[in-house]
C-alpha cells in the first residue's frame, strides 16, 4: 500500500479550508440578499427604521411596519392597499361603506391604550387632536405618528394620502390611487354634464338636535363636491363658510339666505336629531325653499359620508353620482 507522505496531507487539509470558507462565504451572500429583500431580520437583528416629521416631532419609525394600528384614517390606509391590525371605534361605527375592508380588524375604542398593547403593533397612526399624555402612552408601545385629521385639520385629503405614501414607502401606490380617484370624477362630471347646470348652486348642510351646519368644503360631501366635480356654492355661503374655512352652524330662520339650487343633507340622528329634521322638513320655511320645490334636496347617509379619507372619497363619490342621476331620472 502507498503511504501518504506529509506534504500531501498538509495539502489536502488546506484544500479543505478552503472549500469550507468558499461555502461559507456564499452562506452569508445568500441570507443578506434575502433581507434586502425584504423578508424579516433574524433574529436580535434590528429592522430599519427611518425618521418621519409628524405633528408630534421627529419620529423614528419602521421602514416596512407590518402591524399598524391606525385611530383614525382606515380609508388613507386602504387606498395604498394597507389594512391595519387596528381602529378606533368611531372608524368601526361610522364608516358603513367600509366595512368589508375592514372585516377581521380589532376595534380599539377610543382609545383603549390596554387594547393597543394586545395588538403588539409596530407602529401606532393617532390623529392630532388626541391628548398628548395618550399619544405619549401610546408612543410607549410602539412609535406613534400624530398628523391632522382630514377636513377637519384643514387638511387637503389628497396631499394626505400622499403624505402615508411617503410615511409607509408606497409613494408609487399613492400617485396610483389619486390618479384613478381623479379619472373617476372626470367621468361623474361628463355622467352630470346637464343635470346641475353652471349657473346652479349647491352646499352640504347637516341637522343636529340643537344645530344646523353648513360644512365647509373639505367636510362631508364638500370635497366631491366642489373640489373634484367643480360645483358652485352660494355666495353667501362662499363668504361665510368657505373663506373663513369653517363650518358654520346657523339658525333656522336665516336658511333661505343660504340655500342652494341642490342640496345635500346629513342628519345626525342621536340626541334627538332624527326628530330634529323631521320637525324641519315638516316647516313650512323648509317647503318653501326652491331646492325642496324642485326635488333637489339629496338625503345622505351620515355614515357614509362621515370621513374624508382616501378610500371612504372615492366612494362618496360614486354614491353622490348615482344619487344626483337617480333623482333626475325619477
Amino acid at each position: 500500500m502507498r503511504r501518504v507522505g506529509i506534504k500531501q496531507t498538509v495539502w489536502v487539509g488546506l484544500l479543505f479550508i478552503v472549500m469550507a470558507a468558499v461555502i461559507a462565504a456564499c452562506g452569508g451572500r445568500t441570507e443578506n440578499h434575502s433581507s434586502a429583500a425584504g423578508e424579516r431580520p433574524a433574529s436580535g437583528e434590528k429592522p430599519e427604521t427611518k425618521i418621519f416629521k409628524a405633528e408630534n416631532g421627529e419620529v423614528e419609525i419602521p421602514a416596512n411596519p407590518q402591524r399598524i394600528v391606525a385611530i383614525q384614517f382606515a380609508g388613507d390606509l386602504l387606498a395604498l392597499g394597507v389594512k391595519p391590525v387596528g381602529v378606533g371605534s368611531l372608524v368601526l361605527n361610522n364608516s358603513e361603506h367600509l366595512k368589508d375592508e375592514l372585516a377581521g380588524v380589532a376595534d380599539v375604542g377610543d382609545v383603549s391604550v390596554e387594547k393597543v398593547l394586545e395588538l403588539a403593533p409596530d407602529l401606532i397612526i393617532v390623529p392630532s387632536y388626541l391628548p398628548p399624555e395618550v399619544t405619549e402612552k401610546l408612543g410607549k408601545i410602539a412609535p406613534a405618528v400624530a398628523l391632522p385629521w382630514g377636513g377637519f385639520a384643514g387638511a387637503d385629503p389628497l396631499e394626505e394620502v400622499r403624505t402615508f405614501g411617503r410615511m409607509l414607502g408606497k409613494e408609487k401606490e399613492a400617485e396610483a390611487w389619486i390618479a384613478r380617484y381623479k379619472e373617476k370624477a372626470e367621468q361623474a362630471k361628463q355622467k352630470l354634464a346637464g343635470v346641475i347646470g353652471p349657473g346652479e348652486t349647491a352646499a352640504s348642510y347637516e341637522i343636529w338636535a340643537k344645530n344646523l351646519w353648513i360644512w365647509d368644503k373639505n367636510q362631508r360631501a364638500g370635497y366631491n363636491l366642489f373640489t373634484m366635480l367643480g360645483l358652485t356654492e352660494p355666495d353667501k355661503v362662499k363668504k361665510d363658510v368657505f373663506e373663513p374655512g369653517k363650518s358654520r352652524d346657523i339658525s333656522q330662520e336665516v336658511l333661505p339666505d343660504y340655500a342652494a339650487d341642490h342640496m345635500f343633507v346629513t342628519v345626525y340622528q342621536e340626541d334627538g336629531g332624527a326628530e330634529r329634521a323631521k320637525e324641519l322638513m315638516d316647516n313650512p320655511l323648509w317647503k318653501s325653499l326652491p331646492a325642496v320645490k324642485n326635488n333637489r334636496v339629496y338625503l345622505l347617509n351620515l355614515k357614509q359620508f362621515w370621513f374624508s379619507d382616501g378610500l371612504s372619497l372615492e366612494k362618496q363619490l360614486d354614491i353622490l353620482t348615482e344619487t344626483i342621476l337617480f333623482r333626475k331620472s325619477k
